[in-house]
This record gives structure tokens, C-alpha cells and sequence, in this order.
């Protein structure tokens, strides 16, 4: 099944389900060129005669790591956005309402706050067939390494298939197959003599960027510590260890709109000498988190020691965090733009 037809039965069992648990009168429309280009599609709910209008954005799957992606994508809307997914669990339903971000499932689970209407139904669990499907192999681990490569690096599609393997430290044959999945899902046009493009950036960031902190992140952490002193960042310099400063910190240097509460480290290797110098102890809940570097260049973005601005913005997300999801806004209008303007 194609992702239009994925979404097109996300949307028609959402709305089907909503209609049957409430009673409410919804007309839809799959795409929305003349609206919002970004959006999926739009909806039309009336209720004693009084009609709420959104744009939607469809997404297969929504988990507690990818619920901040979201709420970000769908509040640069410019109209009222409303989430349409296969399956909202009662504790992101509950996250959901207090971003206050509106949403129907395949469940019949709903959040709807335009007053008068206000309704909120969670728990309904989805039928076993309805249950998620696989994701594209270019938006797993090592797919979203070569996607990250060629976001950062415009132009980058159009290198030999060894050199972006360099670049995103990835298996030669991993090119490959993110590059047939890149070209079905529309993301990537070849153009015979003039090479490849990349294109519909902005949509791919969001997917990378929905799919960074389930798929990759996770399996970069080599370990979680606390400080005796929370502000030590402030007096390192990661360079001298081989790393890089990630998330709220770096988002912090970047946009002077953030007090950090998590430090995000990327390394090499868990970097021994600077734990020691500022008494660092491991503690799975600590606010001091070390990832693995998973890119082979160097940072050309700032003159900082930071990572890359499209990593301090997937970062962001993945906290779920009210405030940070707010300085993401900041930090693409500041940083990001440029690297998903098409040519």
C-alpha cells in the first residue's frame, strides 16, 4: 500500500469513527494545494450549526518520543491543525490535550476544544488489523544516518553512493535501498544527465525529524550521569574531548532563549577524562546525557561547538517539552530554513 493510500484509510476510519462515537457532521477533503500546501487534508466538523475548520496532518504512528515533532509541525500551521493517527494511547491523549492539540484516531478516540464543543475521549483500543504497519526502511537507524547526511549536505544526493556512505557512516548498500525509498515516497527525482534532487525538503525534515528520537536515537545513548554542580557545562569546552554540545544547551547558545535543564553531549566514546573532571556519576535518570556521534564530518554550520542545528531541532522534539518545542520554532525560522529551501 502506497503512503497516499495509507493516509487516505487513516482519514476515512478516523472520521468514520468519529461520526459514530459523537454524532457529529464531518466533511473532508484528502489535500489541500489550494490551503495550506503542507497540510494532508481538511475537515469541516459542524455541530448545532456552527461549523470548526481545520487542516490535518496524517500520521501513521504516534509514540511518546514523537508526540513533541508533531505538536511543533502542526503549530506552524497558520489555520487550526488537527492530528489524524492510526492509534493515541490514554497517556499521550492526555499529552495531547495539554498542548492542546486537537485529534481523531481510527479508535475513536478524540480531542475537540472549540468552545462550546469540547470533547475527550481516550482508551478505546484500535482493532488488531487497524494496528501499525512497518516503517519505510529509509526512516529506521541507519536510513535516517543517510537522510541526516543529505539534509545537512545539499547537494550530497547527487555524490557516488561510496562517498555518501563515507559521509553518513553507513554500509555501501545502505545507499541503495534509501534511495529507491526515497524515490517512491517522492522525496528524491532523478533527473538523467542533470543528477539527482532532493526535493520537498521541509516535508522530509519533519519525517526525519518524527522518526529520529523512536528509530535512531535510542540506540545512540551510551549513558546517563549527574553533576554535584549543574552549571559544569558551563566551563567545558567538548572540543577537547572529541564531542559536541546537542539539545537544550546548544539550542540555548543558539537562539539565548533557553535555561537548559538537560546537558546533551554527542561523542566518539563516552569521553572518561571529562566525567572525572567534573564529577560526573552515572545515574540512569540523570540530566546529563551522552550520545554517540553518528556523522563522519565535521561541523560546518557554526563556529560553536555544537551539532548541527537540524540535530539540536530533532533534539528538541524528542523531550515532548512545552518550552523546547516553542524554541525549535525559534531556532528553524533562525537556522533552519536555509538548509530545506528549494533551490
Amino acid at each position: 500500500m502506497t503512503g497516499r493510500n495509507v493516509e487516505k484509510e487513516i482519514l476515512q476510519t478516523a472520521v468514520e469513527m468519529l461520526r459514530k462515537n459523537t454524532g457529529l457532521e464531518v466533511v473532508y477533503q484528502l489535500g489541500t494545494q489550494h490551503l495550506e500546501p503542507r497540510a494532508d487534508a481538511t475537515l469541516r466538523i459542524t455541530w448545532h450549526g456552527q461549523k470548526y475548520n481545520f487542516v490535518a496532518e496524517i500520521k501513521n504512528t504516534l509514540t511518546h518520543a514523537t508526540v513533541g515533532a508533531v505538536a511543533g509541525h502542526l503549530q506552524r500551521f497558520q489555520q487550526k491543525a488537527l492530528l489524524v493517527t492510526r492509534h493515541v494511547t490514554p497517556q499521550i491523549a492526555e499529552r495531547l490535550k495539554e498542548l492542546d492539540i486537537p485529534f481523531i484516531d481510527m479508535a475513536g478516540n478524540v480531542y475537540l476544544n472549540g468552545p462550546p464543543l469540547l470533547i475527550f475521549i481516550k482508551g478505546n483500543k484500535i482493532e488488531e488489523e487497524l494496528k501499525k504497519q512497518p516503517q519505510t526502511r529509509a526512516f529506521q537507524a541507519t536510513g535516517l544516518k543517510v537522510v541526516f547526511a543529505f539534509l545537512c549536505n545539499p547537494g550530497l544526493e547527487n555524490a557516488p553512493y561510496r562517498t555518501i556512505a563515507d559521509h553518513a557512516t553507513v554500509a555501501l548498500g545502505t545507499v541503495g535501498w534509501v534511495m529507491t525509498d526515497l524515490k517512491q515516497l517522492g522525496f528524491l527525482v532523478d533527473m538523467k544527465k542533470r543528477g539527482r534532487c532532493l526535493v520537498h525538503k521541509e516535508n522530509l525534515l519533519e519525517r526525519w525529524v518524527t522518526a529520529y528520537p523512536e528509530q535512531l536515537r535510542p540506540k545512540l545513548l551510551l549513558g546517563r550521569y549527574r553533576a554535584a554542580n549543574p552549571e559544569w557545562w558551563k566551563k567545558t569546552n567538548p572540543l577537547a574531548y572529541h564531542a559536541y554540545w546537542g539539545g537544550e544547551v546548544a539550542a540555548g547558545i543558539l537562539t539565548g532563549h533557553l535555561k537548559p535543564q538537560i546537558v546533551t553531549l554527542y561523542a566518539d566514546q563516552t569521553p572518561g577524562e571529562m566525567l572525572l573532571k567534573n564529577k560526573l556519576k552515572k545515574d540512569p535518570g540523570g540530566d546529563v546525557e551522552v550520545l554517540k556521534k553518528f556523522w563522519k564530518t565535521e561541523q560546518k554550520a557554526t563556529d560553536k561547538n555544537l551539532v548541527h542545528p537540524l540535530l539540536i531541532y530533532a533534539d528538541l522534539f524528542a523531550t515532548g517539552d512545552a518550552r523546547n518545542i516553542e524554541t525549535a520554532r525559534l531556532l528553524y525560522e533562525k537556522e533552519i530554513a536555509q538548509y530545506i529551501r528549494q533551490d
